[in-house]
């Protein structure tokens, strides 16, 4: 895992870090092509931060095409593992519909594995689903405390979020 992690961070320090990538070079995609495959092996042998990269990789098409079949894959090896990552962006991807149907009773489950791990967007997700009545009852006061929480934890978007209700 540590060998792919450091040749995929070097590739984007050299394209730069933001979530869109340019076309690699040849040479860098060839490092990328085996930077995967480094990550491949490691997930596979239970490694579960590899699992969030290759999710992330095929999430954001950084180096590859995009592909959410490959991010959701990957995602679901890391969630039902527990990382708290994996389990917020599966909560995305049903949430919005990356690669799948809109589902918010997916959406909602992965979310609240997450925010029982303090993880401040997922808390805030769960509060703007309250806040909607995304596959749940609307309430106010609930979306209230949730944002509270989001805002404790960190998420400075549930600031935003609460100017609303």
């Amino acid at each position: 895992y540590d060998l792919g992690y450091r040749v995929w961070a070097r590739i984007g320090r050299a394209v730069g870090s933001g979530r869109e990538w340019p076309a690699l070079s040849a040479s860098q995609q060839e490092e990328m092509d085996g930077a995967i495959v480094m990550f491949q092996e490691a997930m596979d042998q239970g490694h579960i931060l590899a699992a969030r990269s290759i999710g992330d990789i095929y999430f954001w098409g950084k180096g590859v095409a995009q592909d959410y079949e490959r991010a959701m894959a990957a995602y679901k090896v890391g969630a039902e593992a527990g990382d708290v990552g994996c389990q917020f962006a599966l909560g995305i991807m049903y949430y919005k519909g990356r690669g799948v149907a809109v589902d918010y009773e997916q959406a909602r489950a992965w979310f609240e594995k997450a925010a029982a791990q303090d993880h401040p967007l997922a808390v805030g997700m769960l509060g703007s689903m309250y806040h909607q009545g995304h596959g749940v009852t609307p309430s106010w006061r609930r979306a209230r405390e949730l944002y509270k929480r989001a805002i404790e934890l960190g998420n400075g978007d549930a600031v935003d979020y609460m100017q609303y209700l």
